[in-house]
């Protein structure tokens, strides 16, 4: 354990006729703890993408090693499965990725987490887009949702929010389901699918998106903010053995988590944080060399700055998942959110404006 010395600009303890009193005032302070050496360990998974830049920054530039916090990061490659029995049985104290049916289906059967915070939403012209074959369209014609009727439509999951997504987008065409015929394939794999003429058109986030218009192989039909805006992408979980074993570290990380969206969000949104900066610092945790199209894929983040939980939107989509059979049983949203500990947190950093 680790004492500072006490330093004063205050001309009372500078200047005091009361000995006593300062001495008082010293001692106090000199008694209060700050853990230096001895951090407490948190460990969070990560799915090492792009929406957990705001951890990498905090983890960084130091806000949770401030706060007494040392962050032990884990690889994930998704939300569900092994991080979910993780969370469960407290090995992992925090997690992340996006409220799928997965998520709501371990709810429901007994999984112990809490949502607590969103790491990243749908932003306008900067998440998403469907793009149709530049080849399919006649000459000096503007693609329309229409154009989509009868083709091929390449998602990364034929079950997620993807699938949802495509929902939205079929109503604004006033297509059907069955008006489209859906290939499941990693993004990495729909360039050249589109390029082959495997698929028609295909629903790519960025820096995939950027870089087939790039190409000139494929036009954008529609931004996905066009129907989903604010939709969030990626959220904070905390395991329940967390939430009931250590509340006080619950609320340092999500302290440090949210000063650090905050500099991500600056360096995006408002500019008053430099993005060059952002981009090499998350690139060494990411390992990515090609800044270029780092800065492509951060730059279409929306994270918001005061962690905003859209609990309605939660409700909603799993209605539509249960709907679809992808869910079994509807859970009470209520035990899938915790929002005390970014209330506190914004308790103390004050919101956003």
């Amino acid at each position: 354990m680790e004492y500072r010395n006490i330093r004063t600009s205050n001309p009372f303890l500078q200047h005091s006729n009361f000995p006593l009193l300062q001495c008082f005032c010293v001692c106090l302070f000199l008694l209060t703890p700050i853990h230096v050496a001895g951090q407490e360990k948190v460990k969070v998974a990560l799915l090492m993408i792009n929406a957990d830049a705001s951890i990498f920054v905090a983890k960084e530039r130091g806000y949770f090693q401030d706060l007494g916090i040392s962050v032990e990061t884990i690889f994930f490659s998704s939300s569900g499965g092994p991080q979910m029995a993780a969370l469960t049985t407290g090995e992992l104290d925090a997690g992340s990725g996006s409220i799928s049916p997965g998520i709501y289906n371990a709810v429901s059967a007994g999984i112990g987490l809490k949502i607590v915070a969103t790491k990243s939403r749908v932003g306008q012209g900067r998440t998403a887009k469907y793009l149709l074959r530049r080849s399919l369209l006649e000459p000096g014609k503007p693609p329309a949702l229409k154009d989509l009727k009868g083709k091929i439509i390449a998602l990364n999951s034929a079950g997620g929010a993807s699938r949802l997504y495509l929902d939205g987008l079929l109503k604004k065409a006033g297509l059907r389901d069955n008006d489209v015929t859906i290939r499941v394939m990693p993004f990495t794999d729909m360039a050249n699918a589109l390029s082959r003429a495997a698929i028609d058109a295909a629903f790519m986030v960025q820096p995939f998106a950027s870089a087939v218009e790039d190409s000139g192989v494929a036009v954008a039909v529609a931004d996905l903010a066009d129907f989903f805006p604010g939709h969030m992408t990626n959220n904070l979980f905390y395991s329940d053995v967390f939430i009931r074993n250590r509340p006080k570290a619950a609320e340092r990380f999500m302290h440090g988590f949210l000063k650090g969206q905050r500099d991500f969000h600056d360096a995006v949104t408002t500019k008053k944080e430099s993005l060059d900066e952002i981009v090499d610092l998350v690139g060494k945790y990411l390992r990515v060399k090609d800044k270029k199209t780092l800065k492509i894929g951060l730059i279409a983040q929306d994270s918001p700055p005061n962690g905003d939980v859209n609990v309605k939107e939660i409700q909603d989509d799993q209605e539509w998942y249960f709907q679809r059979g992808l869910i079994g049983t509807k859970v009470d949203v209520s035990r899938m959110v915790d929002l005390g500990f970014l209330q506190s947190a914004l308790g103390v950093l004050g919101a956003y404006r």
